[in-house]
């Protein structure tokens, strides 16, 4: 039996729109969100009609990443539940993603305010079994909850926004940080 042509297209369009998502996260943490969209386009080798046929926006564009970035979150997540430290690795995770991707934060300024609240309540979701954990295990100071970890991180995703790549930097952020949230083990 072969394959039907519809099938075969639907799967073309799928992995271009994952090339498309792979590439804009290599073109913005390289250039800032106000690279050119051709630039995507031609880092994920696909032409500029196929960029706006999945993505219409900077702003959709950025939406799909972030939307991506949080299934991340949470399968990592649930991959640290059973691993000693497993908070600890999962924020530093996400310290990470935020410093590859902290352009694109310019460009969600706009996004609708229910759907960053649903992807809020997610990475709370994916924060708090290994909060929980780590609270049971003392690795945490005895006044940091799950507000004050979630509060880290946008205030460490300012922080490193300003260091615009200075590793040193960044590692300072994460260091002071762990000092904040972490008992020193």
């Amino acid at each position: 039996m072969s394959k039907s042509p519809v099938r075969a297209q639907r799967r073309d369009a799928a992995q271009n729109r994952d090339r498309l998502v792979d590439a804009a996260r290599e073109v913005f943490a390289r250039l800032g969100h106000e690279a050119p969209l051709e630039e995507v386009a031609r880092a994920a080798d696909v032409s500029r009609t196929t960029l706006y046929r999945h993505f219409a926006t900077r702003e959709d564009l950025a939406l799909v990443i972030f939307e991506d970035n949080v299934a991340r979150i949470e399968e990592e997540g649930a991959r640290l539940r059973g691993e000693p430290d497993g908070l600890r690795k999962l924020v530093d995770f996400i310290f990470d993603m935020q410093f590859e991707n902290r352009s694109m934060w310019v460009v969600l300024a706009g996004a609708d305010l229910e759907w960053l609240t649903a992807l809020n309540a997610r990475t709370v979701a994916a924060v708090s079994a290994l909060a929980e954990k780590a609270r049971a295990e003392n690795l945490l100071h005895t006044d940091v909850g799950i507000s004050e970890i979630m509060l880290a991180f946008p205030m460490a995703a300012g922080a490193m926004g300003d260091v615009r790549g200075n590793v040193h930097s960044r590692e300072q952020v994460r260091g002071m940080v762990h000092r904040a949230l972490f008992r020193t083990t």
